[in-house]
């Protein structure tokens, strides 16, 4: 009897789930996790020069001698011109109206004229905190969006000149001194109380119709035809929401585009802005940060520089975390603790703090528990494209921001991620959780992700965790993805997660 009853006793203990270990890094020390292309060395990084301000020229054509602008480099160190408006909001009617002229471009350059925030965490892409024209350029001339890009980095707004993606891209506005007129404004009560901002544009050239010919695809001449030279009216209505983000602009001026670039030459005159007109007869004397310098870059395109950081964004109490640069690019790194390997049968939690100091545009990273490379596959696949990975992604459409999703890889073909979650706002420190169940759902799986007490839950479908039956994640840690894009600065402290194997 006393065998049988030690038999029950072992048995009732087998059937219990013993449990994954929990491993906790506060990273007051460096912990010597593992980093594959996480700190991209470069050869050469790029010299930068900033010439653009007051200029006693004319190459706009004003009534006297004087105008603002000069060259502007696009680069990941913010550098601005302008007169000081502040503070204004979302709140205030706001309005702008002048005079610009391209006499000089070159491919991959940019620069924004408007409302904006004078302070930028850099390498944004385009300013955090502007209403005005973002302008990018080739060679033989440029392109212009109009947009707002409220505090949370989420922005709305119209192209002006023709663009299909990958399609049809032209570059209507001149290069060779051609004069443009422009006029902007903003009415906090248009859309039903929600703003609305309505933009003009018009010049000698190219003439109406000038950018397609008889043999252009559809797509082309229809888009040509609702944007500029054929069309010069623009209204763009706030989506909802956008109004009450905090959104403040100090300046009204010109700002460079905040990632790695060319060059161009741009200048404007005859400005009228809130009461306020200046045709730069003499030296206005405003402000201006960077816009008169000469300096090596820090950062390069596709550079990673993440993995330990003897810093404090996110919140720890006392220094260092884990963060950095994140490149979107195909050649993928990450910095990662190897842990005993836990597969989509097992429940994985983790949780602690994180801060987004950057998000730029078309820029996303990862971070969770990953395979480090998937059978067959080299260190340039990233697990979050290949699998096998499950975790968050930091990322979104410039429209919504970079909002904290969960999401899962089983390979190249089956993933999963959730439309909408908590959206990270710029420099805010956060506490998060992740949580996967794989019980939970019918026993299907959820993955929930919570940042600061907002949470979204994305199921798996039927089938999807059996399909990940082989996988085996182990690592725990952040990566950087593809393809092509911008960066993403993002650090975690006190992190808690699972590390498989028993407690």
């Amino acid at each position: 009897m006393k065998l049988i009853a030690l038999m029950i006793v072992a048995c009732a203990f087998a059937s219990v789930s013993i449990g994954a270990a929990q491993r906790t890094q506060s990273f007051d020390s460096d912990p010597g996790w593992t980093g594959v292309n996480n700190r991209v060395e470069v050869k050469q990084y790029p010299t930068v020069t900033q010439d653009f301000g007051y200029s006693k020229t004319n190459h706009v054509g004003g009534a006297s001698v004087g105008e603002m602008g000069g060259m502007v480099t696009r680069a990941a160190t913010p550098a601005f011109y302008g007169d000081n408006v502040g503070p204004l909001t979302l709140d205030h009617k706001l309005t702008a109206s002048g005079t610009f002229a391209f006499t000089q471009t070159t491919g991959g350059a940019g620069v924004f004229v408007g409302f904006f925030q004078k302070d930028q965490p850099g390498a944004s892409g385009r300013p955090i905190g502007s209403l005005g024209m973002d302008f990018d350029t080739e060679k033989g001339g440029g392109r212009l969006a109009v947009r707002l890009i409220t505090a949370k980095n989420q922005s709305c707004g119209t192209f002006v000149t023709p663009y299909v993606p990958g399609k049809f891209r032209p570059t209507p506005i001149r290069a060779d001194g051609t004069r443009y007129k422009w006029t902007l404004d903003y009415d906090p009560a248009g859309a039903g109380g929600r703003g609305r901002f309505t933009f003009t544009m018009q010049g000698d050239e190219p003439k109406p119709g000038s950018l397609v010919d008889a043999s252009s695809p559809a797509i082309a001449k229809e888009e040509a035809r609702i944007r500029f030279p054929d069309t010069t009216a623009f209204a763009v209505d706030l989506p909802e929401g956008f109004r009450q983000q905090g959104t403040t602009f100090t300046h009204f001026g010109m700002m460079n585009m905040m990632k790695p670039g060319g060059r161009l030459t741009l200048f404007l005159d005859d400005l009228k802005y809130q009461g306020r007109a200046q045709n730069f007869s003499s030296d206005p004397n405003w402000d201006g940060s960077g816009n008169r310098a000469t300096y090596q870059a820090s950062d390069v395109g596709g550079a990673h520089n993440f993995g330990y950081s003897d810093t404090n964004h996110a919140g720890g109490a006392k220094k260092g975390e884990i963060g950095g640069t994140f490149w979107r690019t195909d050649k993928w790194g990450y910095y990662a603790d190897k842990i005993e390997p836990v597969t989509f049968d097992d429940r994985l939690e983790a949780r602690g703090k994180v801060a987004m100091v950057v998000g730029g545009v078309d820029a996303d990273m990862c971070f969770g528990w990953f395979r480090s490379a998937g059978e067959g596959e080299g260190e340039d696949r990233a697990p979050n494209r290949t699998g096998e990975f499950i975790g968050i992604k930091v990322g979104g459409p410039t429209r919504v921001g970079h909002m904290f999703l969960p999401t899962f890889t089983v390979n190249a073909k089956l993933r999963g991620l959730p439309d909408k979650g908590p959206v990270m706002r710029p420099g805010k420190a956060c506490e998060w959780s992740l949580v996967y169940d794989p019980n939970a759902n019918g026993g299907n799986g959820a993955i929930t992700a919570t940042l600061d007490g907002e949470s979204v839950t994305h199921n798996l479908k039927p089938g999807q965790k059996r399909a990940a039956k082989d996988a085996r994640l182990d690592h725990f840690g952040m990566f950087a993805i593809g393809p092509g894009g911008q960066i993403v600065k993002l650090f975690l402290d006190d992190i808690t997660y699972t590390t498989g194997g028993a407690k």
